[in-house]
């Protein structure tokens, strides 16, 4: 480890062990989860399990109940605001999480979030290049910086697997073009959050991966930073970005782009000129990052959009929280489908990208077809990219998909067979 890594792990520590001190396993954050009645099938009270993750963070014996509460935690937000001792119970079930892993071996836990990490990479490295130009490519990656360049208003920050759906990307920087707004672009596996070596406890090089993503952002010279990511900005808001202030005495305000592009919608406003006749609806998700309050203040101030309510939404903050209750998600965001195709809406409205991927796989089973809110967004203002994922992930098949990419592949000097194993493991099996 270095210095800064070892500085990084020992506040860390220090703060777990004053979130044991000043828990009362009153069980309040126990009551509110929703991940507790879908997952603990035990008689025990919501005091107890509470208790129990208290032990985890202490290093004591705890029931497996906890340890499950811990394990499957969705990251829902719903305990946020029921703590009286100023406690984040997402954070304290994180650091249980982390506990319970790092009882396996230092080189299991290694090795399970570099496989993650090259999947990932691997991944997006295939995907966006069947799906973008060079020139669209590096208007989505960090760029050499000039010297003498001025300072920008902003980092946009992807995040890694948005470069999968890169139109979403190219939009939110079409939009802040017109919104004359400058910025840099950080993201890709390069600048990765560290999540994939924090799932399975790997917390030196997960701090060491988000801590040099950090100093990406710092040296852009803006303290103001974009995020597209929810995963991300839970990653860096909830542990790596006050544990950075302390250590480096440099703060980043990191905001979901979403709330940040609400705050401007007085001046959005001027651009959201041509009407978008439809009917919608959003498949939502729980986090309380103010996200799905600020995409219905977007669309509602685009004229002709008329939001149609469903009765389904996630309990998750995104699908990848929903990995530990098993058919879950799939299963909720069938319903939510159903519930969309009775209200006669067209398009379903998909949040993030993980979404977009996902529900892509289903418009030809419906009557309606998955966008984006951003697409709706450029709509209104006369802007328009081409979802090139969506048109690949429709063929359902392998190898029509890489048949019809071999321009794209050849100019990037892929190889056909391993594009062939990426679209069908990381494209097809969503």
């Amino acid at each position: 480890m270095n210095t800064r890594t070892d500085a990084f792990i020992e506040s860390l520590d220090e703060q777990v062990s004053a979130i044991a001190e000043a828990c009362t396993a009153c069980g309040a954050c126990a009551v509110v989860c929703p991940t507790v009645p879908m997952t603990i099938t035990d008689d025990i009270s919501s005091e107890d399990l509470t208790a129990g993750v208290r032990n985890i963070l202490r290093g004591e014996e705890a029931s497996d109940a906890s340890k499950t509460w811990a394990s499957k935690c969705c990251s829902s937000g719903a305990c946020l605001s029921v703590c009286e001792h100023g406690i984040n119970p997402r954070f304290m079930l994180t650091m249980a999480r982390r506990a319970i892993n790092q009882t396996n071996e230092p080189n299991v836990r290694k090795a399970e979030g570099k496989t993650a990490f090259q999947k990932m990479s691997r991944g997006v490295k295939v995907i966006s290049r069947l799906t973008m130009s060079p020139d669209q490519l590096a208007r989505l990656s960090p760029q050499p910086k000039p010297e003498g360049a001025k300072t920008p208003d902003f980092v946009f920050y992807t995040g890694c697997n948005m470069l999968k759906t890169p139109h979403i990307g190219l939009l939110c920087l079409d939009v802040m073009d017109r919104l004359d707004v400058t910025y840099d672009v950080q993201g890709g596996p390069g600048a990765c959050c560290g999540i994939l070596q924090a799932r399975p406890g790997d917390t030196e090089t997960s701090g060491r991966q988000a801590f040099n993503t950090l100093d990406k952002f710092a040296a852009s010279g803006t303290s103001q930073i974009l995020s597209w990511c929810p995963t991300c900005q839970i990653q860096f808001g909830e542990t790596m970005s006050p544990k950075y202030a302390a250590l480096t005495g440099t703060a980043l305000d990191i905001t979901m782009f979403p709330v940040y592009l609400a705050s401007q919608l007085d001046k959005l406003r001027e651009h959201l000129t041509i009407p978008v006749n439809k009917r919608v609806a959003i498949y939502e998700y729980a986090g309380e990052l103010g996200v799905m309050e600020a995409v219905r203040e977007l669309l509602s101030a685009i004229p002709g959009i008329e939001i149609v309510e469903i009765d389904t939404s996630s309990i998750g903050y995104n699908n990848t929280s929903l990995a530990a209750l098993g058919s879950y998600h799939k299963t909720n965001m069938m319903t939510a489908l159903d519930d969309a195709e009775a209200a006669g809406i067209d398009p379903f409205i998909g949040v993030y990208h993980g979404d977009h991927r996902a529900l892509s796989a289903q418009e030809d089973n419906r009557s309606f077809v998955v966008a984006n809110y951003m697409e709706l967004i450029g709509e209104s203002m006369g802007i328009a990219v081409d979802d090139g994922f969506k048109e690949l992930r429709l063929m359902q098949d392998a190898d029509a998909i890489v048949a019809a990419s071999m321009d794209q592949i050849n100019l990037y000097g892929l190889d056909p067979e391993m594009v062939c194993d990426v679209v069908a493991s990381d494209m097809l099996a969503e």
